[in-house]
């Protein structure tokens, strides 16, 4: 059954910020963007009064002549809506991790770069566009250490994961019978492949944490604390002189708070 131009918008109007028009339109993804930013700040909401029309067409689109549209290799054109969207949604993003999540172990590295290139990948991902996760993700990983512990950082971030996800766009596959069935999947592969970088990330954190403190993998909590309180004796810059002891001490106190990590009870995880 066809959708219905005027349901759309009586749900654009009745719950357009919170994105229910979106969600009966099957259009996820900018659904829940509009749930996170109540309808892109208001100004996206607005905007689409003159846009249901095009939605609508979208959505009733016939699945057989989706089915005999060639694949298309050319990459859609670059829009500066979606583009100051994947900015704006990114900072917007970064900004609250900043003021609810900044006390995280590793914010600066991992959560809040992780926060930006969520937040850009979803205004990429809005309509008939998508772009490459992963590399959106490096991007942010590779720029927030730049910028490490400044409140101005989302704002880099962003805008570097914003070219990087334009570079990279694409559309998505047409929504036939045999690529809906992968629908379901996507947003779970989204999120495996935003865990497996992070997992890689702290791997290689844990690996330099272990070299800090002379540690074998498999060492124990006792021989990390000691070997940690050792170090501390050594490199604590009131009893030793050397110009790089402030900065080995830190280096020292954060492997330790790597690997108290993985050890610490789960009682307190």
């Amino acid at each position: 059954m066809g959708k219905s131009i005027t349901v759309a918008y009586a749900l654009w109007a009745a719950g357009g910020p919170f994105g229910l028009h979106h969600l009966y339109l099957g259009r996820d993804s900018h659904a829940l963007l509009w749930m996170l930013t109540l309808g892109g700040f208001g100004l996206g909401w607005v905007r689409e009064v003159i846009r249901i029309p095009a939605y609508v067409s979208e959505a009733n689109q016939d699945a057989d002549k989706e089915r005999k549209r060639p694949h298309v290799t050319v990459p859609p054109p670059v829009g500066p809506v979606r583009f100051a969207g994947q900015v704006c949604v990114g900072i917007y993003f970064g900004t609250v991790a900043l003021i609810g999540l900044n006390s995280l172990s590793f914010f600066y590295l991992i959560v809040l770069p992780l926060c930006v290139g969520a937040g850009v990948h979803l205004v990429s991902s809005v309509g008939q566009q998508t772009s490459d996760l992963q590399k959106t993700l490096t991007a942010c990983l590779i720029t927030s250490p730049i910028f490490y512990g400044s409140t101005l950082s989302p704002l880099p971030i962003s805008l570097a994961a914003s070219v990087t996800a334009a570079q990279h766009r694409r559309f998505k596959p047409s929504r036939t019978p045999e690529s809906t069935q992968q629908l379901g999947g996507y947003y779970e592969e989204a999120w495996r492949k935003m865990l497996e970088i992070l997992l890689k990330e702290y791997t290689v954190r844990e690996k330099e944490a272990l070299q800090i403190l002379s540690l074998k993998e498999e060492a124990t909590l006792e021989e990390i604390t000691r070997s940690y309180r050792e170090l501390v004796k050594t490199w604590h810059p009131d009893h030793n002189p050397s110009k790089d002891a402030e900065a080995m001490f830190v280096k020292i106190h954060e492997a330790y708070e790597v690997l108290f990590q993985r050890h610490r009870p789960l009682r307190y995880k």
